[in-house]
């Protein structure tokens, strides 16, 4: 949306974000999501630290600093601090791992590779939206089971079709669906710049206009969020 409102007045952003829960890796996942945070992490914070110009050890160091500096970036508060230490940790066990690959020429299969990320990543979003520690730490307590496994009452199997389509849904969606810088670009999955803007056809303003009175209707119907950022 950012990208497209910038164009209507002339000011071109870069790219943003990349089918970022189709990542195999950890590394993977930072080069697609919030690609301008990445880059200024990058920028500004890691290769001044040194970078990977130091040896391993001080790439890990520069890497945990970076990643806690970016988290508290996100909010003073100690459940950004652990999920950036988190992506920290995963981001030096994710190059610990492919210079262990690369010498032993051995590589995970796509599928386990992305499973594996996609858990890590969920399983991180925890500290981002909980409202602390102690929320956080029993909503993993119950995502492992500490709870118990089942409800004290099982709800019928009516009930959770349509929860169980709507996850495989859209599973199936960010995993196989072209983003929209893909669909509506010539230039595939350009990052450097957003594409010239290509001329369409009726049926996909009447689609593109469709979608958007849907998204209202939904906006309007909930109860607005706090924009994330005010707590900072």
């Amino acid at each position: 949306m950012a990208i497209g409102l910038a164009l209507m007045i002339g000011v071109r952003l870069p790219l943003n974000f990349n089918s970022p829960y189709q990542a195999t890796s950890l590394i993977d996942f930072w080069r697609r999501w919030h690609i301008t945070l990445s880059r200024f992490l990058r920028d500004y914070l890691y290769i001044p630290l040194g970078g990977n110009r130091k040896g391993p050890y001080r790439r890990h160091v520069n890497l945990m600093i970076t990643m806690l500096l970016g988290g508290l970036w996100h909010g003073a508060s100690w459940n950004f601090v652990l999920w950036g230490g988190l992506h920290g940790v995963g981001l030096v066990l994710n190059h610990a791992w492919q210079n262990l690959a690369v010498r032993r020429q051995f590589s995970l299969p796509p599928l386990v590779a992305w499973a594996i990320t996609f858990t890590f990543v969920v399983l991180a979003w925890v500290p981002f939206r909980a409202s602390n520690l102690q929320t956080t730490l029993a909503l993993w307590q119950s995502m492992v089971g500490m709870n118990g496994l089942f409800s004290a009452q099982i709800p019928a199997l009516g009930q959770l079709a349509a929860p169980l389509c709507w996850i495989v849904s859209l599973l199936m969606l960010i995993l196989f669906a072209p983003n929209t810088q893909q669909l509506l670009s010539g230039h595939g999955e350009s990052l450097e710049k957003v594409a010239e803007p290509r001329q369409l056809g009726l049926k996909w303003a009447v689609g593109a206009g469709a979608l958007f009175g849907v998204s209202v209707l939904f906006i309007v119907a909930e109860r607005p969020s706090e924009f994330l950022y005010f707590r900072f």
